[in-house]
């Protein structure tokens, strides 16, 4: 089968017992990962297309960096074709050999403009994102501290390296040296409880593409942004503390959707070099997970999911290549996931969260 779907203690339960169905679902998380996302754009799709059109109840979308990205997909009017936009303008990007941050920023920003449209022109889909109350958008980034708010290269690099001496005795230390910061349309609601050292600020048309491309600056690859409405600090990349996202969402009867590029959660962006460091099945008790499985993950291009190395690993002829053969491939996702909704609503398919192979 190409798709697994892993669910925690309460979600695999309901599904057991009921069948996983639209109407559940009351949040849909996107996780940072960068090109990984190919592999789910079809799926993602199908979701907007099939499955999520039968569900009348409002859902909350929490993303980021490109998670994010995705999440304002499903936040536009049309889904499918705000998806179908980052999936062109994403996979075929090209850089110089050796591109400055301001030229891979330029780039993000023309993707992001090809996918949102230009704000208050004809094809701009700002304002039904931000007012759009089905699809509530949550974007996550983090900032500076003022001590450390600052453009320099060394300045960054003290920062991060700080985070990074201390994250393996604590993930707390790095929340505090880049607090989250949170840009919702739906202020007052915290999809992910226990929100810690955060803050909130309302989404609108005028901050909704910083607020993005925030998101996803990556520290030394693109830009840092500031925002308007949040303090006047540095934004970067939310998956600096929410790369895969530790938990535990919002608590309640209903299901949190969490399509995902592979079988493995790693709760921040500094912790892919720690082995022990994984997100706790507890926390995710009402999560379903959707992901390519192994098998499927074998028949791909030198046999993995798309990552930022292919960018050095390959010619770009052969990435933009190997990365539009894994769009066409993924659509074996829709058809496994599709199957096994109509077999028996994914009952016989769906697998605890503690059997997912880290």
């Amino acid at each position: 089968m190409a798709i697994e779907i892993y669910a925690g203690k309460t979600a695999y339960k309901k599904i057991k017992d009921e069948g996983l169905n639209a109407d559940q679902i009351s949040l849909i998380v996107g996780a940072s990962g960068g090109p990984k996302w190919l592999v789910l754009s079809q799926l993602d799709q199908y979701l907007n297309n099939e499955f999520l059109s039968k569900a009348s109840q409002p859902i909350e979308l929490i993303g980021s960096s490109i998670g994010a990205w995705r999440m304002s997909c499903y936040a536009q009017k049309d889904p499918s074709s705000a998806i179908q936009r980052l999936t062109e303008a994403y996979s075929t990007v090209e850089y110089q050999a050796k591109p400055t941050r301001k030229e891979v920023s330029d780039s993000a920003a023309a993707i992001l403009q090809h996918t949102l449209g230009s704000k208050g022109a004809a094809d701009s889909h700002h304002a039904h994102i931000v007012n759009n109350h089905l699809r509530a958008l949550h974007v996550v980034t983090v900032r500076n501290r003022s001590l450390f708010n600052h453009e320099s290269s060394w300045v960054q690099g003290l920062s991060l390296g700080l985070a990074a001496l201390s994250n393996p005795v604590s993930s707390k230390v790095v929340e505090g040296l880049f607090p989250r910061v949170v840009f919702s349309q739906k202020t007052g609601s915290w999809p992910y409880r226990n929100l810690r050292l955060g803050e909130q600020v309302a989404l609108n048309e005028e901050n909704l593409s910083a607020s993005l491309m925030a998101s996803g600056a990556i520290p030394f690859v693109l830009e840092p942004v500031r925002v308007s409405g949040s303090k006047e600090r540095l934004h970067w990349d939310g998956g600096l503390v929410d790369y895969h996202f530790e938990g535990p969402f919002k608590s309640s009867a209903d299901l949190v959707l969490y399509p995902h590029f592979y079988p493995k959660l790693i709760p921040g962006w500094l912790d892919k070099g720690l082995p022990w460091r994984r997100v706790n099945p507890e926390q995710y008790d009402n999560v379903v997970v959707l992901c390519p499985s192994k098998a499927f993950i074998d028949k791909l291009p030198d046999q993995h999911v798309p990552d930022r190395n292919d960018l050095k690993r390959y010619d770009t002829r052969t990435r933009i290549n190997n990365w539009q053969k894994v769009i066409n491939d993924s659509e074996a996702l829709v058809d496994a996931f599709h199957e096994a909704l109509s077999k028996d609503q994914a009952r016989s398919l769906v697998r605890p969260l503690a059997d997912m192979s880290y």
